[in-house]
């Protein structure tokens, strides 16, 4: 249903933008507002269309996870007193990022370790703001809302438009702080 709202937004912004170019700027501005309301309601549609699948998700796995502000789920489960990265700190993980219904997208299996600045990178914000939670030496999971993946385009390869993303992940090594 995710994928509907899409593309019912594609289609409407398609049809709006294909109106007669004769409208002069007043009668143009109705239609404006018209189509930022529109815009809102599929927004609204597509976030709780997420946090349903998010949620069924956890009740499934019965993950108890924490939740942070922007809408990151993590759960670390495998703790340790090592060093903590910090907001541009360089990272190096071992991970998996699969979609909820286990679809394996990456994996450090077949791309070895990931290293990569936290703030400085174009991985996902939800990935980066979750190494900030974590110390070196322990394994979490992370469920992120596709606002905090790669959101309406996905990444154009393996991981879908609107996706919810699943990632397990343990910190290496913080190799710069």
């Amino acid at each position: 249903m995710s994928e509907r709202a899409f593309f019912f937004a594609l289609i409407l912004f398609t049809v709006v933008s294909c109106s007669n170019e004769e409208r002069t700027q007043q009668q143009a501005e109705p239609n404006r507002q018209q189509i930022k309301e529109q815009m809102v309601r599929v927004n609204k549609v597509q976030t709780y269309n997420e946090e349903s699948q998010i949620q069924d998700f956890l009740e499934r796995y019965k993950y108890p996870v924490k939740t942070t502000d922007t809408g990151l789920r993590y759960y670390i489960y495998k703790r340790t007193e090592g060093l903590q990265p910090g907001a541009h700190s360089i990272v190096k993980i071992d991970y998996s990022v699969k979609l909820l219904d286990g679809t394996v997208c990456y994996s450090s299996d077949s791309t070895g370790a990931l290293e990569f600045q936290i703030g400085k990178t174009d991985l996902p914000v939800g990935l980066q703001e979750g190494m900030q939670l974590m110390r070196v030496g322990e394994q979490a999971v992370f469920i992120t809302p596709s606002k905090l993946g790669y959101g309406l385009t996905g990444d154009g390869a393996e991981i879908p438009p609107n996706a919810v993303l699943y990632y397990n992940v343990k910190l290496l090594a913080v190799v710069k702080k």
